[in-house]
């Protein structure tokens, strides 16, 4: 087994941003969506050490805060932290074995403590003077240093010093080479991002595999015309023409689709849909669907498996992100990387993404969809300081931007729907209705704009309309439910319907359940279901989350995450009626 070594100094903030990064990668990742739980244990873990925890979190709190038990948990008679904990440990290990790492997250036996191992490159031949060498891994605890491991001291004797200054020449080389990176980030220069964008990826798509009989064939064209229109209305996906004869353009394609079709004595058709990574000629992704007679040749049944495919969070997407997890090249990669920070955004990699937007726009500076994310991006920066006046240039920048997507295509989905978001944070709702309307009919099969339309149309008063669109958008791809599955709680609470409120909330997986929406709209359906214990627990770990202090007013608390005045408003009324916190004293 290999040797585990501490290094002598490391920076703190580096092995937090580490941290931060390595969790961010590992709740992104199929083997962590699947295991919700140890996805909370893992957040609340690396939180407490993010937040300056100076020793482990203690058991109680992890099974109170983290594990979901209630506050008479005794950990004296019940080992279920520990347990969990110890699984954890075996996940992260079943992870890292099939993920090449240069560091890795480690929960030490016996400990609850979250800790970076690093893994150094392999060494160098030895000399006959010099046979053990050096070990292949260290790791840094919650300060970020460790002492020097037992018997490295002795005589350095003239070689070993040649070879200290080489690595010390390669260390100094790539420290001025991070350096002018980010100078260049910051906007010193443009000469990282000479050269054009990276295109999107391209997808092929097969003839449906059918039967010989007419009807078949039939259903295979109408299959294929389904799945064509659908994916070609989306911005992170380009279609392979159809090909002549004895053309080559396959060795361009980056993915390819399979389906086939098999008719049942019964009348049905069985569908199933196989993506290839065409680098590597592996199966990234397949699904299998029963579609009824009556459900064809309009196929809508493949309507959200087409949303999960190519979507802003869609397999591709993640496919990407997962394979190249720190390239912020302009064009696609930057796309993809800002769709992963809508999950989890943090100020690392909002700036990076900010870098290689502008830098993407720079090269193409009427691409809609580059210039819709770098507003919404802005939008984000206006949220936390709207009364300062970097928060207002930001939502100046905001607006205009939205406003140049629209200009460059106003027949676009992005274009249109960067005007209606624009309009519906200035309280056009008629202006932003419209332009969102347009968005939607351009693309119906976009899981995430229907989403946002439904929010915008329920803070304009459109009630049924907008619960219809957060209702879509969950049919379409309830993978990253995030705000649509949020707003629809939230409303149904506001109806009185807590437990298919609750029912909502509870199947939301990680890492949204861990978004502070969520834990206000939870907070508000324990409190109406007459859980006001455990939903005023759920407020102080918001607040704490949002690192407001405790007589903090809804409003302001709510202002740190929520852009929408009036759904600030709504909120902090169901806060103080459920009896989260205080009602406002009389004037």
């Amino acid at each position: 087994m290999d040797q585990a070594k501490t290094n002598e100094t490391q920076d703190p903030a580096e092995v937090d941003r580490i941290i931060a990064g390595e969790l961010e990668r590992l709740l992104d990742s199929p083997m962590f969506t699947r295991s919700p739980v140890l996805s909370r244990l893992l957040q609340f873990l690396v939180e407490h050490r993010l937040r300056g925890g100076r020793s482990s979190p203690k058991a109680y709190a992890i099974a109170t805060e983290a594990l979901g038990r209630s506050e008479d948990f005794d950990p004296a008679v019940d080992s279920y932290p520990r347990v969990m904990v110890g699984r954890l440990r075996s996940l992260l290990d079943r992870y890292y074995a099939d993920t090449p790492w240069v560091h890795r997250l480690r929960v030490p036996q016996g400990s609850y403590e979250v800790v970076v191992q690093y893994r150094s490159a392999p060494p160098s031949a030895r000399s006959a003077d010099d046979p053990a060498g050096e070990d292949d891994f260290k790791t840094a605890g919650p300060a970020g240093a460790a002492g020097r491991p037992a018997g490295s001291g002795g005589v350095r004797r003239p070689h070993d010093r040649g070879a200290r200054f080489g690595r010390w020449l390669v260390v100094l080389i790539l420290l001025a080479l991070a350096l002018f990176t980010l100078w260049t980030l910051r906007g010193g220069s443009d000469r990282l991002f000479v050269g054009d964008p990276v295109p999107v990826p391209l997808l092929e798509v097969s003839a449906p595999v059918a039967g010989n009989l007419p009807e078949s064939r039939a259903l295979a064209r109408a299959l294929d015309g389904k799945l064509r229109d659908g994916l070609r209305r989306f911005d992170l996906v380009d279609l392979l023409s159809s090909k002549t004869p004895g053309s080559a353009a396959t060795g361009a394609t980056d993915y390819r689709l399979d389906t086939s079709l098999v008719r049942t004595v019964e009348g049905n058709t069985d569908v199933t849909l196989v993506l290839n990574r065409v680098a590597d000629q592996r199966a990234i992704w397949s699904q299998q669907l029963r579609v009824t007679q009556d459900e064809t040749p309009e196929f809508t049944a493949i309507e959200p498996l087409i949303a999960q495919l190519a979507g802003d969070y869609g397999v591709i997407v993640r496919d990407q992100v997962q394979r190249q997890p720190d390239n912020f090249s302009p064009g696609f990669p930057c796309l993809a990387q800002f769709n992963r920070m809508r999950q989890m955004r943090n100020v690392a990699n909002a700036k990076q993404v900010d870098a290689c937007l502008r830098a993407t726009i720079k090269a193409n500076p009427r691409d809609p969809v580059t210039l819709t994310a770098l507003s919404l991006v802005r939008y984000g920066d206006w949220q936390p300081h709207r009364m300062t006046p970097a928060g207002r240039e930001a939502f100046a920048e905001a607006l205009a931007l939205a406003q140049r997507s629209y200009e460059s295509s106003p027949n676009s989905s992005a274009g249109l729907f960067a005007m209606a978001r624009a309009n519906f944070y200035t309280g056009n709702c008629a202006g932003g209705n419209a332009m969102g309307d347009a968005a939607i009919a351009l693309n119906p099969y976009d899981a995430d704009m229907a989403g946002f339309l439904g929010l915008f149309k329920l803070t304009c008063g459109m009630g049924p309309e907008g619960e219809l669109l957060l209702r879509r958008s969950l049919q379409l791809d309830s993978s990253y439910p995030g705000v649509p599955a949020v707003t629809l709680a939230f409303t149904l609470s506001q109806r009185g319907e807590q437990d298919e409120a609750r029912r909502i909330l509870d199947q939301m997986p990680s890492p949204s359940n861990m978004e502070p929406q969520y834990m206000m709209v939870r907070a508000i359906v324990q409190a109406r279901q007459g859980q006001v214990a455990e939903a005023r627990a759920q407020w102080q770990r918001l607040l704490a989350y949002t690192r407001q202090p405790a007589d903090a007013t809804p409003e302001q608390v709510l202002g740190r995450f929520i852009i929408t005045p009036v759904v600030i408003q709504r909120a902090s009324a169901a806060l103080r009626d459920s009896g989260i916190v205080p009602a406002k004293s009389a004037p």
